[in-house]
């Protein structure tokens, strides 16, 4: 079997999708797993949310958009069982100069093809908007997780989504399914059970049983540059992405007994395979 590459995305902003990209990839990491994050949101939020600091970074993946000969290692950070090819504001830049790039939105896909040999799993972060960059994940991804907040206003955006997601599919990516919708943010309160079951009605066994609740310590983990299992393991954030890890190999076929507690003395991801020195 193939690596797997999972994006996950929304286009509705502050639903927990880079606290799910990231805590999840290193939820998978711990089950023996080799993954790969891919952050292709211009804030770098991810890459920071694991511990790197953006001014020093050399290459990331806006370079490996625009140049097709830079070799993919270069952009690469390594980690225990987890690594990490960042992005940084100039990410931004480049999604405007992807209008007048040949395949632009096919370039990521390409670049992520030889790696499927080497990493058990692939999660991408997504921007929270349309766009060459949202399209260029949905083009390399075989599945989509879907974060969705327990307000309100939860579901209002998901039509337009999968609309995306359609199109894609009948253009240059139809293998392209969504995996599940995740309830995220999720509090005791009437709204959050009302969401869940609206979830559940319109697409039934593709909702993911486990919700992450809202909880203080995956709001305090990526400001300190920390995963949940780096910053409070036992935590019900950890537990809450521990079964979201099982939930997703389940389901890729992947079953595997999953670990009940971190491994202690985790690595971060660290310096990229060939930085130079940044003295």
């Amino acid at each position: 079997m193939k690596c797997p590459i999972i994006a996950v995305t929304n286009q509705k902003g502050g639903v927990g999708k880079t606290t799910t990209a990231i805590n999840l990839a290193q939820a998978l990491a711990l089950q023996d797993l080799k993954v790969l994050l891919v952050d292709l949101d211009p804030q770098g939020n991810a890459t920071q949310g694991v511990g790197i600091r953006l001014e020093t970074i050399q290459n990331s993946v806006s370079e490996l958009i625009r140049d097709r000969t830079l070799p993919v290692d270069s952009a690469i950070h390594q980690g225990e069982n987890l690594d990490l090819i960042p992005a940084t504001p100039l990410l931004s830049r480049v999604e405007r100069e992807m209008v007048a790039l040949t395949n632009s939105e096919l370039r990521l896909a390409q670049r992520l093809v030889p790696l499927r040999e080497r990493y058990g799993l692939i999660v991408i972060d997504t921007p929270p908007t349309f766009g060459p960059l949202m399209n260029s994940a949905l083009n390399a991804a075989d599945r989509l997780i879907v974060p969705v907040d327990s307000g309100y206003f939860a579901l209002m955006g998901i039509k337009e989504l999968l609309v995306e997601v359609e199109e894609i599919q009948r253009g240059t990516n139809p293998g392209l399914q969504v995996m599940g919708y995740l309830l995220t943010l999720v509090d005791p309160t009437n709204i959050a059970n009302q969401t869940f079951e609206t979830l559940l009605a319109n697409f039934g066994s593709r909702v993911f049983e486990t919700k992450i609740r809202r909880s203080v310590k995956l709001r305090e983990a990526p400001a300190l540059g920390k995963t949940i299992f780096h910053h409070s393991p036992e935590s019900v954030g950890a537990r809450d992405y521990l079964g979201l890890a099982e939930e997703v190999l389940t389901r890729l076929g992947m079953g595997c007994a999953i670990v009940d507690a971190p491994r202690p003395n985790l690595a971060l991801v660290s310096g990229s395979r060939m930085a130079v020195s940044h003295e």
